[in-house]
């Protein structure tokens, strides 16, 4: 696995106590588990900067639609354009 490296941390002792137990329902390693966490946490801080380094940058000019009804509203409107979503198998 030259792709990894090791990293050592240190968590609380009751938060290992409730991962375990959850990793049990889950069926995963613990490594997994975190890898996991880890990524997601990451990918969520990624976006939230992104949303605001980029906030500001369309004013009401670059996009009228916006401003001539309620936020709700326009994406109600977006999504009967768009049409149904599509069914998904179960």
């Amino acid at each position: 696995m030259d792709n990894t490296r090791m990293v050592h941390i240190r968590l609380p002792k009751s938060i290992v106590a409730q991962m375990e137990k959850l990793l049990e329902l889950l069926g995963i390693s613990r490594n997994e588990f975190i890898v996991q966490a880890v990524a997601e946490k990451v990918a969520r801080e990624m976006r939230l900067r992104g949303l605001r380094e980029t906030r500001g940058v369309l004013g009401p000019e670059d996009a009228p639609e916006w401003a001539e009804i309620p936020a709700a509203d326009w994406v109600r409107k977006v999504r009967r354009e768009e049409g149904e979503p599509p069914v998904w198998a179960t």
